[in-house]
């Protein structure tokens, strides 16, 4: 059973044939109340600040916590972008290694429609230089013999 300071202001004590001296005793008693007060004052005033204390650690321990779930959802998702950061760049490498050997293949196609158009181009050259001798050839064979007729006739 608990005491408290007005237990011990009540408590009454049998007198006896030569027992205590009431006033020495209710004197004592007064005094022991007062700081037994004043202990029971302080022991409750520590238990409601201790009880103050403990909820304010468990709302720190709950901050905490939040703090810790967070951190690691922000390393989570840091961890996330990294990787879609790495998976976009590996596209766009492959995008453009793809784009870079399509234009090169289309290129050399251009390049070889160059060359064969070149070819056709000096067969067709030599073909009416061929033509165009012939032509002079002709030309110069009948006037040589054009002349040759004049001179005899």
């Amino acid at each position: 059973m608990e005491m408290t300071p007005l237990d011990i202001r009540n408590r009454t004590f049998p007198k006896g044939f030569r027992g205590y001296q009431c006033e020495e005793v209710e004197k004592f008693l007064e005094e022991v109340s007062q700081q037994f007060e004043l202990a029971y004052t302080e022991n409750f005033e520590l238990k409601e600040k201790t009880k103050e204390l403990e909820t304010e650690i468990s709302h720190y321990r709950q901050i905490e916590n939040t703090l810790q779930q967070t951190l690691v959802l922000a390393q989570q998702t840091a961890e996330e972008v990294k990787e879609a950061a790495r998976q976009e760049s590996a596209l766009i490498l492959r995008e453009a290694e793809h784009e870079k050997s399509k234009k090169v293949s289309e290129a050399q196609k251009k390049w070889e429609e160059i060359e064969e158009e070149i070819q056709a181009l000096a067969r067709k050259r030599d073909l009416l230089r061929t033509q165009l001798k012939s032509f002079l050839l002709a030309h110069l064979d009948l006037e040589t013999k054009q002349d040759t007729n004049e001179g005899i006739a």
